[in-house]
């Protein structure tokens, strides 16, 4: 009988504490979220790129033992003016790429770089053969 009481109790125990940590987590993640705006820029002309709808891949920087690793977060089309609108966690690495009809570009941000509102251009260039 006691040693069902003192299962019943390490249960309540571990399933508390799952709890606990896993709320945790997603209260910080939400508090740490900030709203940045991307630009896809071409190079040569430093215009945005109009009416081109690239893709934006955005990357944050995961756990590694012996190098780093950068996870998926999400992947985004820009709108008709060049542009997205996201929401992001800037306490780690964030990683931007860029890739649309025959261009690509990516840009690289450190911790505590990003602030709420932040626009940032990434340039693209032509990966065309001329």
């Amino acid at each position: 009988m006691q040693s069902r009481i003192l299962k019943l109790e390490i249960f309540v125990f571990a399933s508390l504490l799952s709890l606990f940590i896993s709320n945790c987590n997603m209260k910080d993640d939400l508090k740490n979220q900030i709203t940045i705006t991307i630009n896809s820029v071409d190079k040569e002309t430093k215009q945005r790129r109009v009416n081109k709808f690239d893709t934006v891949i955005v990357r944050k920087e995961g756990i590694g033992y012996f190098m780093k690793t950068f996870d998926k977060v999400g992947k985004y089309v820009t709108d008709s003016m060049g542009s997205i609108k996201i929401k992001i966690d800037p306490s780690k690495i964030c990683d931007f790429s860029v890739s649309g009809l025959n261009v690509l570009g990516g840009d690289m941000y450190n911790p505590g770089y990003l602030k709420d509102g932040q626009e940032i251009n990434i340039e693209v260039v032509s990966i065309r053969n001329k």
